[in-house]
């Protein structure tokens, strides 16, 4: 952030030299540096390894230590239980509680929220049709074997349709994401 800085500010200061003349040489030096700077960013740039070993992980933000490694954590490692959406869409709330049964600390998991109107008569042969259906992204962090309640605020994209008959709701989980903590030190043994 503060590289784009000094890079805008020795520009408005060479504009502001070439632009008067009595400072001309002083814009022609500033000139000849901005020049070279931009020559050593551009060769450093070309000298970095290619960031291509980092793992493709569902990952919104960091991981919390920089020596943790990022792992995806299968779907079926993932519990959840007494998962409710209550609320008028603006927003719902949902409620429920996740247990962690990897051996990473889970720390995102992305269920699929569907929401289905039962009523007689519908087409579909479950009685059922789904009203609208979204994944919804939960930002936790649950350690090995433990579990935890959690509180989400869920927002409906467009406009809320009408129900017919009972709300039913099915939640799923389609993606987790946890952290390996990295091994222990065993220095000075």
């Amino acid at each position: 952030m503060l590289i784009s800085v000094y890079w805008i500010l020795a520009t408005i200061f060479i504009v502001i030299a070439l632009a008067v003349p009595r400072y001309r040489p002083v814009g022609i030096v500033g000139c000849v540096l901005l020049g070279a700077m931009l020559t050593w960013g551009v060769i450093q740039r070309l000298r970095a390894p290619p960031d291509d070993d980092q793992p493709q992980v569902q990952q919104r933000g960091r991981p919390t230590s920089p020596a943790a490694a990022l792992q995806i954590i299968a779907p079926d490692r993932v519990q959840v239980d007494h998962v409710k959406m209550s609320g008028g869409g603006a927003p719902f709330e949902l409620r429920g509680r996740i247990e962690n049964k990897s051996d990473a600390l889970l720390k995102s998991v992305t269920l699929l929220v569907t929401r289905r109107d039962c009523y007689e008569g519908a087409l579909d042969p479950s009685g059922c049709i789904v009203l609208w259906q979204d994944k919804h992204w939960i930002s936790i962090a649950i350690p090995p074997g433990d579990g935890r309640d959690f509180s989400s605020s869920v927002w409906m994209r467009g406009t809320a349709p009408g129900v017919r008959g009972t709300v039913k709701d099915s939640f799923e989980v389609v993606a987790a994401s946890g952290e390996i903590p990295p091994p222990a030190s065993t220095a000075d043994q």
